[in-house]
């Protein structure tokens, strides 16, 4: 009898297992509610955003073409000088002095050549003395034209209007040709210079706009133009990109200023979709989002490429996925591989709370 009590001390423990196991399972096998999102095609053009420096188109050294004793400087650092204006001056004295005896010579040269030109007309010279005679008129006349602007070359004058950067010699100094006496930045054109990565140098083609953005300017953005990108990477391995302001586009910007460049380019919509950031997960190095089976009610992860997220809250990805897929939008780090969901109803505008 004793032994017979044992037994069935044993058969009711195993009853209450496997009564507990079977609950345990059937109670995983419930359904959790999930909120799920379409997959849905993403907007034709997308942009990417760069940090850039605003410079002058222009910041050259200007230089004096012939050598002597610096007599003025018209101008200080800072100042802007509009174009064609005189900013210093050499000494002309001497070359003053080279251009009349030039002067002096040329006339002479000249009145003689058309005495010679009278003479060869009425066949009383030789044609190989009238041509030594042109030719001796060609010589002189382009020397009198080179000492003309030798004595130009005086004075330093503006190639466009600017302000001056930096005066590197003063009023009694003595400067070679070629030698730079001021730097000049251009104050009607700015140029903004930013740094695309390999990836995105090779999409240039795509680019479709630019504009950009500074902080010291806010709420305001400034339409660009594609000057050109260098072919060669710098030693970060990035590609220089330049653009301009397009003109009497530039207020309340200057050269120095920190500003973000904005590109819009057309987007290769091959296998990219827009989706809800909240249904992307990490799974170790890789970014997945959750698929909806519809036909059994279970879930399984697709491994996805984050290319941008919108400030809206939506994420342009890449991945094998279809527009006619669900994903769960929320809780998406509680789930597993093979969970059986349900999705959670629509909420109507005009039933919110389903209370009707």
């Amino acid at each position: 009898m004793t032994k017979n009590l044992t037994t069935l001390k044993v058969l009711a423990v195993l009853t209450i297992i496997l009564s507990s196991c079977k609950t345990e399972t059937a109670k995983d096998e419930l359904p959790v509610f999930v909120k799920t999102a379409n997959v849905k095609a993403p907007d034709s053009t997308l942009t990417k955003n760069y940090p850039g420096k605003i410079r002058s188109a222009s910041d050259i050294n200007l230089s004096f073409r012939v050598a002597g004793p610096i007599v003025e400087v018209n101008t200080s650092e800072g100042e802007k000088v509009e174009k064609g204006e005189v900013v210093a001056l050499i000494d002309a004295r001497d070359y003053k002095i080279q251009l009349e005896a030039t002067e002096a010579k040329y006339r002479e040269v000249k009145a003689e050549v058309e005495r010679i030109t009278s003479l060869y007309k009425k066949d009383k010279i030789s044609e190989n003395e009238y041509d030594k005679a042109v030719s001796g008129l060609k010589q002189i006349t382009a020397k009198y034209n080179a000492h003309k602007n030798a004595l130009e070359d005086t004075r330093l004058r503006a190639p466009f209007s600017g302000h001056i950067n930096k005066i590197y010699f003063e009023t009694g100094e003595i400067v070679d040709a070629g030698m730079p006496v001021v730097s000049l930045i251009d104050a009607e054109q700015y140029e903004i210079v930013t740094h695309l990565s390999a990836n995105d140098y090779l999409k240039k083609d795509n680019f479709t706009g630019f504009s950009c953005r500074s902080a010291n300017a806010p709420g305001k953005e400034w339409p660009l133009e594609l000057k050109n990108i260098g072919s060669q990477a710098n030693l970060n391995g990035l590609y220089p990109a330049y653009f301009r302001f397009k003109p009497g586009k530039q207020k309340d910007i200057f050269p120095g200023m920190s500003a973000e460049v904005i590109i819009k380019y057309a987007a290769d919509k091959k296998n990219m979709f827009e989706i809800p950031s909240s249904a992307i997960f990490n799974e170790g190095d890789l970014s997945k989002v959750w698929i909806f089976n519809k036909k059994d009610s279970t879930i399984t992860s697709k491994a996805v490429k984050i290319l941008k997220i919108k400030a809206s809250g939506s994420a342009i990805i890449h991945g094998e996925l279809t527009e006619q897929e669900s994903i769960i939008s929320a809780g998406v780090h509680s789930l597993r591989e093979g969970q059986k969901v349900k999705p959670l109803p629509e909420v109507s505008d005009t039933n919110v709370g389903k209370l009707m």
